[in-house]
């Protein structure tokens, strides 16, 4: 977890600050700037499953909201590594769409959004603001892109 203050939680968002200002300049280049972050913490969450399991039982003493403890609690208590997988795979998915083009990345961007709004909650566990920052990412990639689309 990148505690406030600490190298890693700066060197984390300032790579987002940097995807998010690309996503003006370059959106192809950030969309795949994403993709290597989903391929990054799809590796990460594969290697945490295996090494240190009970680190995702931990993350509910930091989310924000209750419902979201309970879920934790509840769900990945008793499916754990079915849930992780799970995350996983969706990880890969929308990183291999995002390095492709036109609906797949649409849809990829889409998907990254809700994944992005879903990590939110976990507080410094997801280095929070960096979610929120590579949300408008995604915004920005769509936005540009579409006005591409409609300018042809």
């Amino acid at each position: 977890m990148a505690n406030l203050f600490s190298p890693a939680f700066f060197m984390i968002n300032g790579i987002c600050l940097l995807i998010l200002f690309f996503s003006f300049r370059r959106p192809a280049q950030a969309a795949i700037a994403l993709g290597v972050i989903f391929i990054f913490t799809a590796v990460i969450n594969i290697i945490m499953l295996i090494g240190w399991p009970e680190a995702f039982l931990k993350l509910s003493t930091v989310v924000v909201y209750d419902w979201y403890v309970r879920v934790i609690s509840e769900s990945f208590r008793a499916k754990e590594q079915m849930i992780v997988i799970s995350i996983t795979l969706a990880q890969l998915l929308i990183a291999i769409a995002l390095f492709s083009t036109g609906n797949w990345r649409t849809a990829a961007l889409f998907c990254a959004l809700i994944f992005f709004w879903a990590i939110a909650p976990f507080g410094d566990a997801a280095a929070v603001p960096a979610p929120m920052i590579l949300s408008g990412a995604c915004l920005v990639i769509l936005f540009k892109t579409n006005r591409k689309q409609l300018a042809k």
